[in-house]
């Protein structure tokens, strides 16, 4: 263990506060639990960690250091398999000496001196539990406290909280690394299933902290767990929070699959277990997404759709049925409906695992034991955990967990964003840190259900052969998997990534399904058509890749473009005029919105991996770059952040979204000379101009601010609203060096 590093308090005696992180979640979803509820959701995500094999951070704060005493044994169980192990808390008493665990001291009377909470933060499973104290009393035997708190997947939240932690501990770079959001839905219908099943459930309302999940919650508030219940209720919940537009849930008899509940007027007709999109990812045991085209079987029944995801449903390590799910996206990859759909999966094998009726349609095997969770210490304002109920669902043993394989950028947990600054944006902009919209159709019928038929026995998997109907699926090269530490002795979990996630591949879409592109490209100034390597069509050809989702050929240009061009002339020449083009497209009605989004998925993705390439330079004068208040717009901000890395900054790149109420605290933390904001939406320019108020009030020095977006660009009259700002648009090099001026002769 380390001597406990001091995390001084703010010179507002503010100091900082993982609850402002998240301070926008409505009242409705927040719960007010006593130190008993925290301690057994506490567990479960602490379960979940150690199944991460040794990739998790573990972040935990228990007030004061005295009441970590109470959870010393619980969370030293962490160490041997998380990457590491942090304690935040007040320091009343000397720490213990803990080999692995990290103590940093909170100021007394700062804002995470009353906090509890629990940040979790590794590439296939990330969540928060924040909690701070809203009330103290004696009752005679000890203290008790009441709690106000949040439980999230967010994985802004998450990456946020992370960074506010390590500022707080003098190590400001917290690292970064590739996530799964599939990975982390499924995991979090495993969490939620626990919680929900917990023998101290009902007397704690935990169902009532899963509010920032409200698919999962809905699911697990059913009376009744059997699948007559939950399969028509699954197929409601996936149109009202997942937003699909068609959904089928089939089980495996024999060598067909059978519908058991669906959306679509008619119902569906048995399938063969080897045809079909639902056939492959029946066969194949993994995830199929595949553009839905007119000749398709499905598309009779999913009219309105334009793509599906076939996601396979297994129960104790066996083949059981899929779940098809339709939406509306042309791109399947670019659609949020699949994340959601994994999750209800998940939760789904979980609760028919323990019904009976249901596990009748699996072929007969060795009875698996099942391993009681360990139980919990009992600290003195709480009464003990107790252990796992008997009926917990057993599982196939499973391997050490690796991060699969597949982890594409489109998976990430992040609505579609709109065209940056330099590119009209779309009026369509969810708010930030929300779940899925809900999405029910007026139109849409109520889901049918048909309670299964009597098993025929003797079940025979159909063979793995290749199906006549090929559907793009994916298939990179799998890693090796990542070793874990032995569980302790005596201690186990049901917690798992799906089987598909952790043995199956993911196909490459087959080369003859060509996606359906919704619009023409939007014509660009040919220029030199002798040289197949000159921007102008360097420039057409990415424009045309991408308003037809053409990943695989807008990828070429971009290699192409690499080989031959320096990374400042790809960002000026390429990719600003490639979203400038699309954005007018769209303007124009010749590019839609999906495919804007697209685009600009494409080009964020690009520019963020220059960014991380790139080298930073800690001695260089500091910037702060983020997105405003309410902004989720972030091309032109990442951007604006990459040219001054190149300009010799050191650079600190934000993000999406930064609430005004971390501005003050974050800048007298870090004392930067540039604080930059940028906002392209008329929400997000009125979040800007809140933080230049802010700003404008703070005492010298304060930092350069600096400002810029389409909605200023749009609107000039907002321009005279920002307070000793200075806005820049324009040429980004330009920008970069007049800031790398300004500095010099401040």
């Amino acid at each position: 263990m380390t001597a406990p590093t001091i995390a001084a308090a703010s010179r507002s005696a503010a100091g900082p506060s993982l609850a402002k992180l998240v301070s926008h979640v409505p009242a409705d979803r927040r719960w007010r639990r006593q130190a008993d509820a925290l301690i057994v959701i506490g567990r479960q995500l602490e379960l979940m960690a150690q199944e991460q094999g040794h990739t998790a951070h573990v972040a935990v704060g228990t007030l004061r250091f005295s009441l970590f005493r109470m959870h010393q044994g619980r969370i030293s169980q962490l160490v041997p398999f998380c990457q590491s192990v942090t304690v935040y808390g007040e320091a009343d008493i000397e720490p213990p000496e803990i080999p692995g665990i990290t103590f940093v001291s909170v100021a007394h009377g700062t804002p995470m001196s009353q906090e509890w909470f629990l940040i979790i933060d590794s590439p296939t499973f990330w969540g928060a539990m924040i909690a701070q104290t809203i009330t103290e009393r004696g009752d005679g035997s000890g203290r008790r406290y009441l709690f106000e708190g949040v439980l999230t997947s967010d994985e802004r939240v998450v990456s946020r909280a992370r960074l506010l932690l390590s500022l707080a501990s003098g190590h400001p770079n917290a690292e970064s690394f590739e996530r799964d959001a599939l990975a982390n839905r499924a995991h979090w219908g495993q969490v939620a299933y626990a919680l929900a099943t917990h023998s101290e459930a009902q007397r704690l309302d935990i169902l009532g902290c899963l509010g920032e999940m409200p698919d999962l919650q809905s699911l697990l508030t059913l009376p009744s767990h059997t699948l007559d219940q939950v399969a028509p209720e699954a197929i409601d919940i996936l149109r009202r929070y997942c937003g699909s537009v068609g959904e089928i849930l089939y089980r495996s008899d024999s060598d067909v699959l059978i519908p058991i509940a669906w959306s679509c007027p008619q119902r569906p007709d048995e399938q063969p277990a080897s045809s079909g999109v639902i056939g492959q990812a029946f066969i194949q045991g993994q995830l199929v997404l595949a553009p839905l085209l007119p000749t398709d079987p499905e598309h009779a029944l999913l009219r309105e759709a334009h793509s599906v995801a076939a996601i396979p449903i297994t129960i104790r390590g066996l083949p059981w049925g899929v779940l098809l799910v339709g939406q509306d996206e042309f791109d399947p990859e670019e659609s949020l409906t699949t994340m959601t759909a994994v999750g209800v999966v998940a939760l789904l094998e979980q609760m028919i695992a323990v019904d009976s009726s249901a596990a009748l349609f699996l072929p007969p095997q060795a009875e698996v034991p099942y391993v009681a969770l360990p139980s919990d210490p009992a600290p003195s304002f709480a009464p003990p955990s107790a252990p796992a109920p008997s009926f917990a669902p057993p599982s196939a043993p499973a391997p050490s967990f690796a991060p699969p394989s597949f982890a594409p950028p489109s998976f990430a947990p992040a609505p579609s964003f709109a065209p940056p600054s330099f590119a009209p944006a779309p009026s369509f902009a969810p708010p930030s840190f929300a779940p899925a919209p809900s999405f029910a159709p007026p139109s849409a019928p109520a889901p049918r259900f048909a309670p299964p038929s009597t098993p025929t026995p003797g079940f025979a998997p159909p063979s793995a052969s290749q199906p006549p109907y090929a559907m793009p699926g994916y298939s990179p090269a799998q890693p090796g998997p990542t070793s874990s530490p032995p569980q302790p002795s005596g201690q186990g979990t049901n917690f798992g990534l799906p089987a598909w996630m952790r043995n199956s591949a993911r196909q490459r879409p087959a080369e003859d399904v060509a996606p359906v592109a919704p619009s023409m490209a939007p014509a660009l100034p040919l220029g030199d058509t002798q040289n197949l390597r000159s921007w102008p069509i360097l420039q057409k050809r990415l424009v045309t890749a991408l308003v037809a989702y053409d990943q695989h050929a807008a990828e070429q240009v971009w290699s192409e473009t690499c080989a031959i061009y320096t990374p400042e002339q790809i960002c000026n020449e390429l990719l600003t005029p490639v979203q400038i083009a699309i954005g007018d497209g769209w303007h124009r009605g010749e590019v839609s919105v999906a495919a804007e989004h697209f685009s600009s998925r494409f080009v964020q993705s690009k520019l963020l991996n220059l960014f991380n390439a790139s080298s930073d330079h800690p001695d260089g004068p500091m910037a702060i770059i983020a997105c405003s208040q309410g902004e989720l717009h972030e091309i032109g901000a990442i951007m604006i952040s990459l040219f001054l890395r190149w300009g010799g900054f050191h650079v600190i790149y934000l993000g999406q979204n930064v609430p005004n109420s971390t501005i003050e605290e974050m800048v007298q933390q870090l004392g930067p000379q540039i604080l930059g904001l940028s906002a392209s939406t008329v929400e997000g320019s009125h979040g800007l101009i809140a933080a230049s108020q802010l700003i404008a009030q703070m005492p010298s020095p304060r930092p350069f601010f600096m400002y810029g977006g389409l909605a200023f660009r749009m609107r000039e009259d907002l321009q005279s609203r920002v307070q000793n700002g200075y806005y820049f648009q324009g040429d980004i090099r330009q920008i970069a060096r007049v800031l790398a001026e300004k500095i010099r002769s401040a």
